[in-house]
């Protein structure tokens, strides 16, 4: 028995039979004990020397008197609290069902639906301790325990007396204020003023690790806030993440920003997001997940996201939103990308470009003979906002490339192009839409006129009489129709030559780089 434990079974041996040493950490010494009043065991939990001589008893008795308010089924209850000689000392129920920790360190990882019962339980009870104003500070495993199947959140008692003390106390003791991996980035900044969003963090950090099997390798940087995923996780988490819903990825980033501002509110509002996000939804078909996807390429080209590229994970948070795991949107990824695949609707034989005009859409395709891969993107969409006079978003998906205008110029044009390698060949598809806008909405207007003249003179000239005003209306319709086709065709066949430039430019230069790069059978290509 060491002379530590012989002391400490001193001074309480009024009240408490101490049996053996639970386990220690930077603030705390925790033995189990026996109430000797009531006749049961607890949980003992002594202050190291050096944090009771920073803390002082005055405020540790005056702050632990909050803490022993929280009553709260998923909080562990104080019991008792004191000084006796030195030492400064709680006591909560001993709890049989160990630890997350020890639920960790045998499962490595637990299923998604007992991590959202747990942090549904946690949350709760934090909750309740924001309510009377008391931040934990210190969420992590440890502090998680079972008790006939509940979670419960422990040590509060510590989490409140400490932060009391002050940071410059403490630090001079070299005690930790928090624990790396969980504690919150403004929290390791010694910020003195924290609220719930230091816990919202700490509890995201349990729920990334319950889920995963380890800790958040870094903060989430603005690229992963933006697509709802940890760009930088480690393979076997990665591997991990990508099992769950895609929104849970999402919940997880938000709880773990970096600026308290950008994160929950509350471990409820997590917890609700969470279970949400977590939620089944209907499944779609191939040819559903096919449609999602190049709607989502759609809208990217006419939209954008900051002038960035779609990538194949904003995509798979899209998808998420509907219901579609993250190895259906692979698939569909995949099978853009081979033969066949739905990229490009009109394939035309290669070295000549093929021009179509359906209803109201001025349609180009050229096949060129060869692949482009990215490296040329640039090339291409310089050559293409040359020729055009636009600036515009770009849009990759798999190894296509999308560009539509980023603003509506003098003429509001809707301009698609989308350059496609596969199969050993470089599909060229243009598309440009066209529709009445600015004055040009008096067009039908004029139509009906003509529409009418036109029907009346006929009509009189076949001596229907009287007749001849109500069959003449009829003809409006169609004079209006006429008249919106004749200038959207005539807008077109202004602008066919130009695309049709674009096209032959566009094959130039995939001609220029296919003929310069390694064929298949190439000798000198490397093994």
């Amino acid at each position: 028995m060491t002379d530590e434990l012989e002391r400490i079974e001193a001074a309480l041996a009024d009240r408490y039979a101490i049996e053996r040493e639970l386990g220690s950490g930077g603030m705390a010494t925790v033995y189990l004990g026996r109430d000797l009043k009531h006749t049961r065991q607890v949980a003992v939990k002594v202050l190291r020397p050096e944090v009771a001589a920073a803390v002082g008893s005055d405020r540790f008795l005056r702050e632990i008197r909050i803490t022993a308010q929280l009553n709260h089924p998923h909080i562990l209850p104080l019991l008792d609290s004191g000084e006796a000689g030195s030492l400064l000392y709680y006591v909560m129920p001993y709890v049989a069902g160990g630890s997350l920790r020890l639920r960790l360190a045998a499962e490595t990882r637990l299923p998604l639906e007992a991590v959202l019962r747990v942090v549904r339980q946690v949350a709760a009870g934090l909750e309740l301790a924001h309510r009377h104003g008391v931040v934990h500070r210190d969420v992590k495993p440890e502090n998680i325990l079972f008790s006939e199947g509940l979670a419960v959140v422990a040590d509060f008692g510590i989490a409140k007396a400490v932060s009391a003390a002050g940071r410059q106390a403490l630090t001079r003791t070299g005690v930790p204020l928090g624990t790396p991996g969980y504690m919150s980035p403004e929290q390791a900044m010694g910020v003195a003023e924290l609220d719930e969003r230091t816990d919202v963090y700490s509890l995201g950090c349990v729920t990334y690790e319950m889920l995963t099997g380890g800790t958040p390798v870094a903060l989430p940087s603005p690229d992963d806030a933006r697509l709802g995923r940890f760009l930088d996780a480690p393979p076997e988490h990665r591997e991990r993440l990508d099992e769950l819903p895609g929104r849970v990825e999402q919940a997880l980033v938000k709880a773990l920003a970096a600026r308290p501002a950008e994160r929950f509110g509350s471990p409820g509002e997590f917890s609700e997001a969470l279970a949400q996000a977590a939620a089944g939804s209907t499944k779609l078909t191939e040819a559903q997940v096919d449609e999602v996807l190049r709607r989502a390429a759609e809208l990217e080209a006419e939209q954008g996201t900051e002038g960035r590229a779609l990538s194949v994970g904003a995509v798979e948070q899209v998808a998420a939103e509907v219901g579609i795991p993250p190895e259906h949107v692979r698939a569909a990824v995949r099978e853009l990308d081979r033969p066949g695949g739905r990229v490009v609707p009109h394939a035309p034989v290669p070295g000549t470009t093929q021009v179509d005009y359906r209803k109201d859409t001025l349609i180009l395709d050229r096949v060129i003979e060869g692949e482009i891969d990215p490296s040329v993107h640039k090339a291409m969409v310089n050559e293409i906002q040359t020729s055009l006079g636009m600036v515009g978003h770009v849009s990759v998906l798999g190894d296509t490339l999308t560009w539509s205008p980023a603003a509506p110029g003098t003429d509001d044009r809707k301009v698609i192009v989308t350059v496609t390698p596969e199969a050993g060949k470089t599909q060229v598809h243009i598309e440009e839409r066209f529709e009445l806008s600015g004055w040009r909405i008096f067009v039908p207007a004029w139509g009906v006129g003509i529409g009418l003249l036109t029907g009346i003179g006929l009509i009189s000239a076949l001596g229907l009489g009287d007749r001849a005003f109500l069959l003449a209306i009829l003809f409006a319709p169609v004079g209006a129709i006429s008249a919106v086709n004749i200038f959207l065709k005539g807008k077109a066949a202004r602008h066919r030559p130009k695309l049709r430039e674009l096209a032959e430019r566009l094959a130039a230069l995939t001609e220029k780089v296919a003929s310069t790069a390694l064929k298949p059978g190439d000798s000198s290509r490397d093994d």
